[in-house]
């Protein structure tokens, strides 16, 4: 019997309230079945790198985040002991280092970091930086340029940033919450490894 026959004998109970339901319902089931293999081969074979995390599970979000803590390599050129360098290394960041001063701009610790903290006030001064920090943290974006440079400082007021901030990545004030600082060292640390960890 060919399809014709089927329905040419069989149109009262295919058109009927019962055939309707029951042809309603194999489309249906067919239709979610080749969706749900499309979703599940998306979600086996994500891409790394710029995948949003809403598509990765929770796994795969979290190897991503303890990769880029064990890569990333932070400097805080302070001459005060500052917390925030302590909490970056509780949160897992755990090459977080401080430094006083920087005495040589091609010294390792410096070429070894890949996210360089400068504090305006204090710093500077053995290279002889007549703006202190601010003139450490320009040489430092104009040696190397893949860095993130970002400065920041206890004073609120003033325009000393004005002309630096157009070289550094960014500017915090000292007191900002430690959640910006992490945040800010996220965003930085994705932007330094997660291109390459897509390849």
């Amino acid at each position: 019997m060919n399809l014709i026959d089927f329905f040419t004998n069989n149109y009262q109970w295919i058109f009927s309230g019962i055939g309707v339901v029951i042809i309603t319902g194999v489309f249906g089931l067919l239709f979610r079945h080749k969706k749900k293999d499309s979703t599940s081969q998306t979600e086996k074979n994500p891409s790394q790198g710029n995948v949003p995390s809403r598509l990765l599970d929770n796994t795969q979000v979290a190897k991503t985040q303890n990769d880029l803590k064990l890569k990333t390599s932070i400097l805080f050129v302070d001459d005060e002991t500052f917390n925030v360098v302590n909490i970056l290394k509780k949160s897992g960041w755990i090459n977080t280092s401080s430094k006083k001063d920087i005495d040589d701009l091609d010294s390792s610790v410096v070429k070894n970091a890949n996210i360089i903290f400068v504090d305006i006030n204090g710093v500077g001064i053995k290279l002889q930086f007549k703006n202190q920090g601010l003139g450490l943290a320009g040489a430092l974006k104009e040696k190397f340029p893949e860095k993130k440079i970002v400065i920041y400082s206890a004073e609120t007021t003033g325009n000393r940033f004005e002309k630096i901030l157009q070289k550094v990545d960014a500017c915090l004030p000292k007191n900002a919450e430690p959640y910006e600082f992490i945040q800010l060292v996220e965003n930085f640390a994705f932007d330094i490894y997660g291109e390459k960890n897509s390849k």
